[in-house]
C-alpha cells in the first residue's frame, strides 16, 4: 500500500480502533474497542476497496458470512455488530483480479454498501493472513502474497456468485470421485448408478456416503452445479435460455425455469434483468 494510506492505518492504531496486518496490496483490520461510525475507515476518503464481514448477520445460505461491499471513495453506512473484520484492497489489485472474470466489461460495478455473501471458509485464510503478517517466518513475502491472491480472488467470485464452500470437497474417494464427474459431465445425463458404478460401490452406498460428507444427496449436488453452470453462463455469454438449459443439462426449458425458481427464488428472465 502506498505511505499516505499507510500513515492512515497506523492512525487506527495508534488510536486504539484496530489490529490491523499490513501488506503490498492488502490490509486486515480487526477491531479492538468499539469503533465510531465516523473513523476515517469508513468514510470517503480512502481509495480502496472495503470488504466489511459482520460475523453477526444472518446469511441466507449454510456456511456463509454476510459482507458489505464498498467501492474507492464510497462512504460506508451501514450498521455493524461488535464482530467483524474489515479487509482493504489496493485499487489497481482488486481491478486486475475482477477483469480477470468479467473480461468483457471495460468498467467496474460501483459498489455502494453492497451485501454479497462470503463461504465462511474465508475466515481461515484472514486469519492465517494475519499470522504471517505479525510473524517473520522465512518466505514469508511469499506467502503472504500467495494469501493476498487466494483472498482477492475468494472475494470476487462471491461477489460474482462463484464462491465455493470448500467443505463440500470430500477427502473420501468414492465421493470425490462423483464430485469430478459431475463437474466435468454435468451437461449429460447423470445417475446414482452410473455414478456408483465409477467407485465400484453399490447406488445405495454412495449415496449415503455423499449424503454424510457433503450434507446433500448426489443429484441434488448435481442439480446445483448445473444451476451455478447456468447463472455464469447467463451473466457471461449472450446465450438464449433455450441453449443455457440444454447446455446445462436440463431435458427442457420448462424444467430449467421451475428448477431455477424453486432454488433461486426468481425466475431465469428474471435474474438475467437484475444481474445481466
Amino acid at each position: 500500500m502506498n505511505e499516505s494510506v499507510k500513515e492512515k492505518i497506523e492512525l487506527f492504531v495508534e488510536n486504539k480502533e484496530f489490529d490491523t496486518f499490513t501488506q503490498s496490496n492488502m490490509s486486515l483490520l480487526i477491531p479492538i474497542s468499539k469503533v465510531d461510525k465516523d473513523s476515517e475507515v469508513f468514510n470517503d476518503k480512502l481509495g480502496f476497496y472495503r470488504i466489511v464481514i459482520d460475523f453477526n448477520l444472518q446469511a441466507k445460505h449454510h456456511n456463509h458470512y454476510v459482507s458489505i461491499i464498498c467501492s474507492p471513495y464510497i462512504k460506508f453506512h451501514e450498521e455493524l455488530s461488535n464482530d467483524y473484520y474489515v479487509i482493504l484492497i489496493e485499487k489497481d489489485f482488486f481491478e486486475q483480479i475482477y477483469f480477470m472474470y468479467d473480461v468483457d466489461s471495460k468498467v467496474i460495478p460501483k459498489y455502494d454498501n453492497i451485501y454479497v455473501e462470503i463461504c465462511n471458509d474465508i475466515l481461515k485464510y484472514l486469519n492465517m493472513f494475519a499470522f504471517e503478517s505479525s510473524k517473520s517466518m522465512p518466505n514469508s513475502n511469499v506467502t503472504i502474497g500467495a494469501h493476498e491472491t487466494l483472498i482477492g480472488h475468494w472475494i470476487i467470485r462471491s461477489i460474482l456468485g462463484e464462491s465455493v464452500d470448500m467443505r463440500a470437497i470430500s477427502s473420501d474417494y468414492s465421493v470425490a470421485r462423483a464430485q469430478h464427474y459431475i463437474e466435468q459431465h454435468y451437461s449429460e445425463k447423470i445417475t446414482v448408478e452410473i455414478l456408483a458404478r465409477l467407485t465400484y460401490i453399490s447406488a445405495s452406498t454412495l449415496s449415503h456416503k455423499f449424503k454424510s460428507e457433503i450434507g446433500v444427496s448426489p443429484i441434488d449436488y448435481l442439480l446445483e452445479v448445473r444451476l451455478q453452470k447456468a447463472r455464469n453462463m447467463m451473466r457471461r455469454k449472450n446465450v438464449s435460455l433455450t441453449d443455457v438449459a440444454e447446455l446445462c443439462g436440463f431435458s427442457s426449458l420448462s424444467h430449467f425455469s421451475k428448477c431455477f425458481a424453486d432454488r433461486i427464488g426468481m425466475s431465469p428472465t428474471e435474474y438475467q434483468k437484475h444481474y445481466v
